[in-house]
């Protein structure tokens, strides 16, 4: 079973990847654009943070990974936004 603080913790790194991701997703969308490396830094910041919350799921209790697979779903969906946009 994940503690408490391991959940917080997870969950609250994956919002901040969120975030800092999502802006250089608009970013790319806009007239100029980041640099490529930026785009890809990005994806790959996604990816690890996907492999985290798989870990944490492995030993979450059920109310806990209903929660964890909406942050894992939010994090596929703007994978999936970045890999159309390129």
């Amino acid at each position: 079973m994940a503690n408490r603080e391991q959940m917080e913790s997870c969950m609250e790194k994956a919002e901040s990847v969120i975030e800092q991701v999502q802006k250089v997703f608009d970013d790319a969308r806009r007239v100029q654009p980041g640099t490529d490396e930026e785009y890809t830094n990005a994806q790959m910041m996604l990816e690890e943070m996907s492999g985290e919350l798989d870990d944490v799921l492995r030993a979450a209790t059920p109310e806990q990974r209903e929660a964890l697979n909406r942050k894992q779903q939010q994090i596929r969906q703007l994978q999936n936004n970045m890999i159309l946009k390129r």
